[in-house]
């Protein structure tokens, strides 16, 4: 089996808004996934509204169809597992699948606009459908995260096109049951080849494939490949805005889930669950949205930048500031001749001061004053007058 990538083709399905698909006439395109495009669509005679999921690629058919046989008829229900309700081949040969109407978005939608530790609560979810389902009898043959949705309340959502019942009649279904999606061949563990066609996988090959799905959620990208996704996943504000420890201990988790030999990973889904829930209780300082992650990050930035904080030994051996040439440094003062403090004052303090006003007399010395003068010039009058 080639091990291929994650990515998203803009392409991937030459399917139009108006096209029908059997009984199925696609009204508007929801989403670009891995697998291909979801579609919202409707029934043309009961005008029944439905998720259509239109692959990219022709050889997906075999593997596609296959699963859909495995899936009529299937007795177990649950909130959050969703079971097909139609499928056919375009006329280009790719497969579609439809999926009853409900709100939600796809997970690789979603997880653009969701924090870390949200991106982190799906995957515990994930783990424990996958629990529910396997209590039930149901094993996953593969896990492509084209199928992986939330719901209105940020519920993990499983459209369980690859759940299969784990007992001897599904495994004899024929060698093709063997055969993985595109998309989900990514998700394969390396031990998979060896894996009888049809059997479901293991729980350490359910943890790898879980674990390839939480490195796509926290870094968009795979382990094994160079450029992340072209579905954004904005989360490199929240990845630095952890302390280096939480860092660290996130990797070791990714690591350890995404280990070749499955010695080295958590032995089941449970224990993966548990390792993802105790990183999380240990880091519940982090910030929980990207607009606190991001302030987090440049006040981070702030803090380390070598003009705002400089090492204590580097500032030591710096010589002291010399004043301008031109400067004249005022002389020192005594504690004795320092005058006493001043009131604060409203006005500002550049500029030249303003020149005193002088304070109005009272008006009854102005009077005086008046008189005086009036009585000084009639005598000088009369004094010209009589010479």
């Amino acid at each position: 089996m080639t091990k291929s990538n994650v990515d998203f083709d803009l392409n991937a399905s030459g399917a139009q808004a108006g096209d029908k698909l059997g009984v199925w006439r696609l009204e508007q395109a929801l989403a670009e996934v891995p697998s291909g495009r979801w579609w919202l669509a409707q029934h043309s005679l009961s005008h029944q509204g439905a998720w259509v999921v239109v692959y990219a690629r022709p050889e997906d058919a075999a593997a596609v169809l296959l699963r859909i046989a495995q899936t009529e008829g299937q007795p177990w229900q649950h909130p959050d597992i969703t079971w097909p309700l139609d499928s056919g081949l375009t006329s280009e040969g790719r497969p579609y699948v439809v999926f009853p109407l409900s709100e939600g978005e796809p997970l690789l939608l979603a997880v653009r606009q969701a924090s870390l530790r949200r991106r982190l609560e799906w995957v515990v979810q994930l783990c424990e459908l996958l629990l529910m389902a396997e209590t039930a009898g149901f094993g996953l043959v593969e896990l492509d995260p084209s199928l992986l949705w939330v719901g209105p309340q940020q519920q993990l959502r499983l459209m369980a096109l690859a759940l299969v019942r784990a007992d001897a009649k599904a495994q004899r279904m024929g060698s093709l049951q063997g055969q993985l999606c595109h998309a989900a061949q990514a998700m394969a563990c390396p031990e998979a080849q060896a894996r009888a066609p049809g059997v479901a996988s293991s729980g350490a090959a359910q943890v790898y494939a879980v674990g390839m799905v939480t490195c796509l959620l926290v870094n968009g990208r795979l382990p094994q490949q160079a450029e992340p996704a072209n579905a954004p996943v904005q989360a490199l504000s929240q990845w630095l805005a952890l302390k280096p420890e939480a860092r660290e201990a996130l990797d070791e988790l990714l690591r350890r889930a995404t280990a070749a030999d499955p010695k080295q990973r958590p032995a089941d889904l449970g224990e993966l669950a548990e390792a993802v829930e105790g990183w999380l209780d240990a880091s519940a300082g982090m910030a929980s949205t990207e607009a606190a992650a991001l302030d987090a990050v440049q006040r981070k930035q702030r803090a380390e930048a070598p003009t705002m904080r400089m090492p204590l030994d580097e500032a030591k051996t710096m010589p002291p500031a010399e004043p301008p040439s031109s400067a004249t440094l005022p002389p020192k003062r005594s504690a004795k001749t320092l005058p006493p403090p001043k009131q604060p004052s409203n006005r500002p303090s550049a500029g030249p001061a303003p020149a005193p006003v002088a304070e109005p007399e009272p008006p009854g010395r102005a009077a005086l004053w008046w008189v005086g003068g009036a009585v000084v010039v009639a005598g000088l009058v009369l004094l010209v007058w009589l010479r």
